[in-house]
């Protein structure tokens, strides 16, 4: 049957204030219509980069290097909705194109698109059943909802608004449900910026599908995904919110009721000594009353000595007596000390973490604060799930609670251990944790049947997972990666759990058994959909809870994407794919970070048996703003892996895998590309941000230079204090060498220092700049700030060197002449500025010569340099609090050559 025919128009109309209105018409068999406006001027508070107009509302935000309503982020020529997952960038444009497009319409402009004749992806798919069955081809059962559940908002964002739609439908039927034009363009912003209509016109469209369907998924859309983790974590986060000065003035209260305590059981440790005295005292005077009496009966022939140790042993009696019941009262002292000294710890204790969590409601007062929460451990063996779920959900409000509480008592309890009362007496133990622990039952069977106990409805999830042993470009068949999870129902939204891989982060290697330890990894609660589709593929799409459901085949060509990625706030510049195809043997891979991290990478080829050894220098690190971006240069035409590692800070030791590609290198590229240089990254650290230090002309750490010199500027304070090294790479041989005398600090002044460096061969050279307060006296302390990285791809054979600079050079400014080597024979200007100074000579042997001071602090004269070959250099004497001093400081060293051409 022949296809209607394809009608594609495009208008634009540019306003003279600045304005842009833009309109897309699709017609085949339907006809679609894409219209947006922009503002003459963006916003100056978060614009939107479509529309220009301000993002209130956070959560309706896309932050792709650029923000977008989540309303306005459709391809730019299309208008076709995208996702994380789906958007492309036009690479062929160059860096300055921030559009986002759909797949059909990437590097490819307006005009191009009138003479389109082929049909759209995305716009207009006709119904297929295959999608009704899962990759394996079983069919997909229905998915029923939980009851009196209110849809929401996806975090993807979505055209309609909340509360436009209606009752979600499942597989098995339910009302119809039309999109209302009002509600398609409404898009909760106050102004219709995005306009999006599909016109009918054989009774389906592109929203519907088919007659008489309805929109799937929209009951497993779910709100906004933040994970229950604190929201005070670090040093920085304490300092800056003044928890510790609340915790000051806690701490006086509880060290003076800690004082109160002591002075009471002090006093009580003194009552009890004087009971017992007085016990003593009383039972002692019975004694001697009793031996008194007898006295009378006594013979008078009777030895006095008698008496005298009867007194003896009485006394002795006593002391034995007083002893045994001081041990006793001292025992009981000390239990009820230790028992008041528990219970006012756990008291404190339970104070600080209060007010902490009272700062955590101050920053986020939507956050779940598990700085208040204590988790719920149950360890005796329970009979009955009853008592089970309701010791764990005993102090829980919320749904969310509840599940919280489930959640952390699983993956904290280590189920699988087998005790040595299991070995002794295997069939001894009636637990309800037995079938966990024999392998009969999983761990999310566990969870979803507590989940039942406290009232949640939860799901066990089928699909296939990128889990340990994958790797990018790997099928997925079989039973190899088939995997479950779980998704509870909370508060009228459908949340994705994974019990099992919260739990199973496992560091350290077998040859370091002691080493190795659990580590919980909080990303796997309440996961934000978007980022669990890089890992996790459900049988039935309905489960990836997003508002596109992402086919098998784009999952396939997602990266592999771990848990840290996400933990440590990173973010795809662009849409990558599982596979990075290059025909140059190089390519990018840029990270969007939230601070500077530590990253690493690893660089290996698909094949074990070839040489791993050329794999060294082949990645290239730098920071770019907020970006990390990494080159790879593969050494030659092949299949590689690339892996990318991050941390917490920047020079951090322990990284943990972050994605991972395939790079594939298509050509025969020719001779392969040097290697970079052994540095970890290029870019700024975090002592720029503590110095207050900035680049000024070079933001980018990669400098490809093919000029005389090349000029860096920063800006600082004049309490800083700086130095620098520069160094050569010999990339055949494999060695770092200095050549600090083509760098030179050209002016110090209050506001910035400017260095002028000169390359003198082809290669890279790595300028490095050292930071530290003006107070510090300690040279060996000064830490790396900034790292440049310079490509000489054209070098001047008949550059010179710098003038050798000293200490006392800081402050000052060098005019003329800037060449390290002057002529013999030849009269040369010198002009340079020297604050605080009362003399400036230039030194020529034993010849003093004297130089001019002219307008403020610049002093000059013409000195000629005379026949010898020697050094000439630059002095000065300086005054210090009104009192000149008699020593000259060297400023400048200067070579004089009878030949200006020099080698490093």
């Amino acid at each position: 049957m022949e296809d209607p025919e394809l009608d594609i128009q495009v208008e634009e109309i540019r306003g003279d204030d600045g304005s842009y209105k833009y309109s897309f018409i699709y017609e085949r068999a339907t006809m679609y219509e894409f219209k947006y406006e922009r503002k003459p001027q963006p916003d100056p508070v978060d614009p939107c980069y479509r529309c220009y107009r301000r993002i209130w509302d956070k959560e309706q935000m896309a932050n792709v290097g650029v923000l977008y309503h989540k309303a306005c982020f459709r391809c730019r020529i299309c208008g076709l909705p995208l996702t994380m997952q789906t958007f492309y960038r036009n690479d062929a444009n160059g860096s300055q194109d921030r559009e986002v497009y759909c797949k059909t319409h990437v590097g490819k402009n307006i005009h191009q698109i009138q003479q389109e004749r082929a049909p759209i992806a995305g716009i207009e798919d006709n119904y297929n059943p295959a999608l009704d069955q899962t990759p394996t081809g079983r069919p997909r059962p229905a998915i029923g909802a939980a009851p009196n559940f209110s849809p929401k908002s996806s975090p993807r964002g979505s055209p309609y608004p909340q509360g436009s739609l209606r009752e979600a439908p499942n597989h098995l039927g339910s009302a119809q449900f039309t999109p209302s034009k009002q509600n398609l363009h409404d898009t909760s912003m106050g102004s219709s910026i995005v306009s999006v209509t599909p016109r009918t016109l054989n009774g389906t469209s592109w929203l519907t599908g088919t007659p008489g369907s309805a929109l799937e998924y929209t009951l497993m859309t779910g709100g906004s995904y933040s994970r229950p983790r604190p929201v005070l974590q670090s040093y920085e986060d304490f300092e800056r919110y003044a928890v510790f000065d609340s915790q000051w003035t806690l701490e006086s209260r509880h060290h003076e009721e800690e004082e109160r305590l002591q002075r009471f059981l002090s006093e009580e440790r003194e009552k009890e000594m004087r009971r017992l005295d007085t016990s003593i005292d009383s039972e002692k005077e019975r004694a001697a009353a009793d031996l008194l009496a007898s006295m009378d009966q006594m013979s008078l022939q009777q030895n006095p000595r008698n008496l005298v140790a009867e007194r003896e042993r009485i006394e002795d009696h006593f002391r034995r007596t007083r002893d045994e019941k001081l041990r006793g009262v001292m025992d009981k002292v000390a239990a009820e000390e230790k028992a008041r000294a528990s219970r006012m710890l756990d008291r404190h204790c339970h104070e600080m973490l209060l007010l902490i969590a009272e700062k955590d409601r101050e920053v986020d007062g939507n956050a779940l604060y598990d700085h208040s929460m204590r988790p719920a451990l149950a360890n005796r063996d329970y009979n009955t799930l009853t008592d089970l779920v309701r010791d764990l959900t005993r102090d829980c409000q919320t749904e969310l609670e509840k599940c919280r509480a489930l959640f952390r008592w699983i993956i904290s309890k280590d189920i699988g251990k087998t005790s040595a009362r299991d070995i002794a007496r295997p069939n001894a133990s009636l637990t309800l944790l037995k079938g966990v622990k024999s392998g009969r039952e999983t761990y999310h069977q566990l969870f979803k049947k507590l989940c039942s106990f406290a009232g949640l409805h939860c799901e066990i999830i089928l699909g296939y997972s990128k889990g340990a042993g994958y790797k990018p470009g790997m099928n997925l068949t079989g039973n190899t990666f088939r995997n479950s999870w779980t998704a509870v129902a909370i508060d009228g939204n459908w949340r994705l759990v994974n019990v099992t891989w919260a739990a199973r982060h496992v560091t350290g290697t077998k040859e370091e058994l002691p080493e190795m330890y659990t580590k919980y990894d909080e990303f796997y609660f309440l996961t934000d959909p978007e980022d669990y589709i890089y890992q996790h593929y459900p049988d039935e799409a309905a489960w990836q809870l997003l508002e596109i459901p992402l086919p098998f085949s784009e999952f396939m060509n997602l990266p592999v994407v771990k848990s840290p990625f996400f933990n440590y706030g990173l973010r795809f510049y662009s849409n990558y794919g599982a596979t990075l195809t290059t025909d140059t043997g190089m390519v990018e891979v840029r990270v969007i970070a939230p601070k500077i991290l530590g990253f690493g990478s690893l660089l290996e080829p698909y094949d074990k048996a070839n040489n791993t050894s050329n794999m060294e220098g082949r990645t290239l690190l730098r920071y770019v703003r907020n970006e990390a971006i990494f080159t790879v240069n593969v050494p030659r035409p092949g299949l590689y892996y690339f892996s990318i590692y991050t941390g917490d800070y920047w020079n951090s030791d322990c990284l943990e895998s972050a994605c991972s590609f395939m790079i594939n290198c298509t050509q025969n590229m020719g001779a392969a590309a040097p290697p970079y240089p052994p540095v970890p990254f290029f870019g700024p650290t975090p002592i720029m941000e503590k110095f207050g230090i900035l680049a000024e002309n070079q933001i980018d750490p990669l400098i490809v230079s093919n000029s005389d010199y090349l000029d860096i500027v920063f800006k600082m304070g004049k309490d800083v204090k700086v130095t620098h090294t520069f160094q050569y790479y010999d990339a055949e041989e494999g060695t770092v060498n200095d050549i600090d005398r083509y760098v030179f600090l050209k002016a110090r002044n209050d506001v910035g220092a400017t260095y002028m460096l000169r390359c003198p061969r082809e290669g890279f050279y790595i300028f490095s700049l050292y930071a530290s307060q003006a107070e510090c006296v300690d040279t060996q302390s000064l830490d790396c700030a900034y790292r440049y990285l310079i490509i000489c791809q054209e070098p001047n054979p008949a550059v010179v060197a710098f003038p050798r600079t000293y200490h006392r050079w800081q402050r000052c400014t060098l005019h003329e002449p800037v060449s390290g080597d002057l002529m013999t024979n030849k009269r040369y200007t010198f002009r340079l500025d020297v604050p605080q100074a009362s003399e400036v000579f230039v030194v020529l042997g034993d010849m003093y010569h004297h130089l001019k001071r002219k307008l403020g602090f610049t002093w000059e004269g013409i000195i000629s340099t005379g026949g010898s070959v020697a050094k000439l250099k630059v002095v000065a004497r300086f005054s210090i609090t009104g009192k000149e001093c008699s020593i000259f400081a060297h400023l400048l060293d200067y070579e004089l050559v009878e030949d200006a051409e020099t080698e490093i």
